[in-house]
């Protein structure tokens, strides 16, 4: 059985100039990725030309050059295309807060005012792997033995690995509650409850047995035995 739940995901991840849409910052790169049914599916991948140069700062980060935008569709036009892949379905990110400000800044025009659902990695890994120094996306992939298929910071990069981060974490808390009881609904509930008391909250949902390892533990050095197959 897969561990993430049936029906379709996005994983969004954008670069971009700066921190804040409000702040004057524009996307240049995006990668969204879908699970289908706990199975990987397309990926819509592209640069963005935003009309600004990139600071030299985000291409110490990203090796993303203004150079490199060239050519590449504008803002407008990667946002339709985008919305039209994402449609409906929930999106996946880590750190939703900062990818979902800026996917209903940009593509404002495409959403026609319909609320984007979002499940946050950073959220659900916090109450699923409590006590961790770091919750930044390399520290925990590196923990779970999930290899990255290029430079975190790179979109494409950065959606496969929370993509496989999703999985574990989607698994952890299956194993804590009846298989049948976890949905999308428990996935957008957990990651709003107590930290402290995510594990008591998912055993009210009726664990057969206790779930192996130590509570929140990442299983150090364990390679990804995650479901989801996408090519590296």
């Amino acid at each position: 059985m897969n561990s993430i739940p049936s029906g379709r995901f996005v994983v969004l991840d954008f670069e971009t100039t700066g921190l804040s849409p409000a702040m004057g910052a524009r996307v240049i790169e995006v990668s969204a990725r879908e699970v289908v049914d706990g199975r990987a599916g397309h990926e819509f991948l592209t640069f963005v030309d935003p009309g600004v140069r990139v600071p030299a700062e985000i291409t110490q980060i990203t090796g993303i050059t203004t150079a490199m935008l060239s050519g590449a569709p504008t803002s407008s036009v990667a946002m339709h295309q985008l919305t039209s892949f994402i449609g409906s379905s929930p999106i996946v990110c880590h750190n939703a807060g900062f990818d979902r400000r800026f996917y209903e800044h940009e593509a404002s025009a495409f959403l026609d005012g319909q609320p984007v659902r979002a499940f946050c990695t950073l959220l659900l890994a916090r109450r699923i792997f409590p006590g961790r120094k770091s919750y930044r996306l390399g520290g925990l992939i590196d923990e779970m033995g999930i290899a990255s298929p290029g430079r975190l910071h790179r979109a494409s990069a950065d959606t496969f690995v929370t993509a496989h981060l999703f999985d574990r974490i989607c698994a952890d808390a299956r194993s804590r509650c009846r298989a049948e009881t976890f949905d999308h609904d428990v996935l957008h509930r957990l990651q709003r409850i107590r930290i402290a008391g995510a594990h008591d909250w998912l055993a009210t949902l009726g664990s057969p047995t206790a779930p192996r390892g130590k509570p929140g533990s990442l299983e150090r050095g364990t390679p990804n035995t995650s479901s989801l197959n996408y090519p590296q």
